[in-house]
């Protein structure tokens, strides 16, 4: 069987790492910058051999003048639409753009003459001026289109256009260019391609971009005191676990946290050869070997144990998250460490440790879960400093997590977390092609719908009843959800979902469902004010991010069918009469709040999230159907 997938991955392909980078990262800024509404985007026909058209991205504010433009960038097809024309020509305002929308060229305007022209036979310059000129954008004369894939003068442009702050336009473009950075590593030694058999410590390792819209998405910066390492300095998914003492009297430590770790202690001492010393009234706390660094610049009163005393990691996804295979199988570490990582510092906050082993006894097993299908990654015990400043304190914390990975092959499953089965860009053969068409055999669309359908219905039964009767949302982005195939047959079975930080309790329905009340903190981020908030949440993690790209790398998303699977799979999971039908489904509500990514770096904001008008995917009918069946020029909401 030829191998392929349902879209065309070659034009990205044959770029080379480095320019390969800075699109990966450009097209995810102008992505954020056009969906959320910071520029204003018009999308022209113009059809060549390999585009549908192009989208014409201008500066918010500007009168339709070319020297307002920030980019140009041709588009498969045509992207999602808002209503009316956006200029004389009958252009229509973009109302969202994916980076898999668009091909791997960006043009701008150049008034000084300096830059690279136009140079490329399905992009005349020409054309697209006199298409703008047709509709009726001035100073068409004055400019030439310039080739550009570089993050850097976009964003210099942007913002320099809504008068960002310089010392803060400076650190977010040093955050591109940390991604850009990274991503070219990437690119240049890019991991093999991952195999149905492997373990799922090799498809956690498996990720070559990330995040599918965040600009950020390969960022890594460490925080002082650690080094600025560059990429292949240091190897984050294969570190060391480390080891302080601390005492007693300056910690806060929930349930069984010691008798959790006394097994690593053991074999540390068995391999050293060596008896771990142990203060009196001190806790042995596992760290990331990197955050040796912040424990010896915040915490006196920690005793850090040789590098004798450690074992090996692997890292998960996240790289705070780890497997210590000399040690567990059913149990694996989340450790505070002090990188930034898209938007968040890869700490761990009082607030979350605090939360997460109690949610876990007490909210969990009172929550409508089918446990057949979906299983909730328990946080057993932590530990967190108690300095009174969290921004401190979060250096020095632990969780110990349930894994079901380690023991997932005793039952004769294959546990893949969801990230890694849309990825591509891996070494070896068919590595251009994402491993949910390659080991599943979707070479025909009807495979792909049938493929689909199974997985929208565990999804949706897995994760909706928290939602629909406790008012809990779990937070089921890509990075969150392991899915469980039958090791035999490759049918999906299931979903484990772990990690608590961005989940979603309205606390009163919570208690009227279950009885519970949830014991957190005051102020943690997770708890909601009321119902449309949980569903704001929900609809952000599971559409926009989660079911979105798996939809277009199915390549079912520009024909509508995709979004069809997904409204008829909602109306069988929610009733008519439930809030949530009406918040999702009602044709009424044809934008919905997203998560804004840009707006929240502008913001200085990433636990509480800031969110935008973006339109309800549930309701895409896909490029040129209108809901009668007829055809228009347009992608229908």
């Amino acid at each position: 069987m030829a191998v392929k997938s349902g879209l065309d991955y070659s034009r990205l392909a044959v770029l080379n790492p480095t320019d390969r980078a800075h699109f990966a990262t450009s097209a995810r800024l102008l992505s954020c910058l056009v969906t959320e509404s910071l520029v204003d985007a018009l999308y022209y026909r113009h059809v060549t051999r390999s585009s549908s058209g192009f989208a014409a991205i201008k500066l918010s504010g500007k009168l339709l003048d070319v020297l307002g433009i920030l980019a140009i960038i041709p588009l498969h097809h045509e992207p999602v639409l808002g209503e009316g024309a956006g200029d004389p020509s009958g252009a229509r305002r973009i109302t969202l753009l994916d980076p898999l929308d668009m091909l791997p060229v960006i043009l701008m305007a150049d008034e000084q003459g300096t830059g690279q022209p136009v140079n490329n036979e399905n992009l005349e310059a020409s054309s697209i001026l006199s298409i703008l000129e047709s509709g009726a954008w001035s100073n068409t004369h004055l400019v030439r289109l310039v080739q550009t894939l570089d993050p850097t003068p976009l964003w210099r442009k942007f913002a320099h256009s809504i008068g960002v702050d310089a010392a803060l336009s400076r650190d977010i473009e040093s955050e591109f260019s940390s991604s850009v950075e990274w991503q070219e590593h990437s690119f240049k030694h890019p991991p093999p391609v991952p195999q149905f058999e492997d373990s799922s410590v090799v498809w956690e390792q498996s990720i070559v971009q990330g995040h599918p819209t965040h600009p950020m998405h390969k960022t890594r910066r460490f925080l002082a005191p650690v080094p600025q390492f560059k990429p292949g300095e240091f190897d984050l998914l294969r570190p060391m676990l480390r080891f302080i003492a601390v005492p007693k009297s300056v910690l806060k430590v929930t349930y069984n946290f010691e008798e959790l770790l006394a097994p690593l202690l053991s074999v540390i001492e068995e391999r050293s050869g060596k008896k771990m010393v142990v203060p009196e009234d001190h806790i042995v706390i596992p760290i990331h070997e990197l955050q040796v660094y912040h424990i010896k610049d915040k915490f006196a009163e920690a005793s850090i144990y040789p590098a004798e005393f450690s074992l090996p990691l692997h890292a998960q996804q996240s790289l705070r998250s780890v497997v210590v295979p000399d040690a567990y199988r059913h149990l694996h570490l989340k450790l505070a460490v002090g990188i930034k990582l898209t938007s968040a510092v890869r700490t761990i906050s009082p607030e979350s440790a605090y939360l997460g082993p109690r949610f876990s006894t007490r909210v969990v097993p009172a929550l409508r879960l089918d446990p057949n299908i979906v299983t909730v990654a328990k946080e057993l015990a932590s530990v967190v400093h108690s300095n009174p400043d969290g921004e401190i304190a979060k250096h020095c914390a632990a969780l110990i997590r349930e894994y079901h990975e380690g023991i997932s092959e005793d039952h004769k499953e294959r546990l893949i977390v969801c990230t890694s089965l849309v990825e591509n860009g891996h070494s070896g053969l068919h590595g251009n092609v994402p491993p949910v068409i390659r080991i599943f055999d979707l070479d025909t669309e009807e495979k792909r719908l049938r493929w689909l359908e199974k997985f929208l219905d565990v999804f949706f039964r897995a994760f909706l009843p928290t939602v629909l009767y406790n008012g809990v949302g779990f937070e089921c982005h890509p990075q969150n959800c392991v899915a469980r195939f039958d090791i035999q047959t490759k049918e999906l079975i299931g979903f484990i979902i772990r990690d608590f930080g961005g989940i979603r309790v309205h606390p009163p329905t919570l208690k009227e469902t279950t009885g519970v009340d949830i014991d957190f903190i005051e102020g943690h981020s997770i708890i909601s004010p009321d119902l449309d908030d949980v569903y704001t949440r929900m609809y952000h993690t599971v559409f926009h991010n989660h079911l979105q790209q798996l939809i277009r790398v199915l390549d079912l998303h520009y024909n509508g069918k995709g979004w069809a699977l997904v409204r008829a799979q909602l109306r069988a999971n929610i009733p008519s009469s439930h809030p949530l039908y009406h918040a999702w489904l009602s044709p009424s509500r044809t934008t919905l709040p997203g998560k804004c990514f840009m707006r929240m770096r502008l913001s200085g904001m990433y636990r509480h999230h800031l969110h935008g008008p973006f339109p309800n995917l549930i309701h895409y009918r896909g490029v040129g159907v209108e809901d009668n069946g007829s055809t228009s020029r347009r992608a229908r909401l």
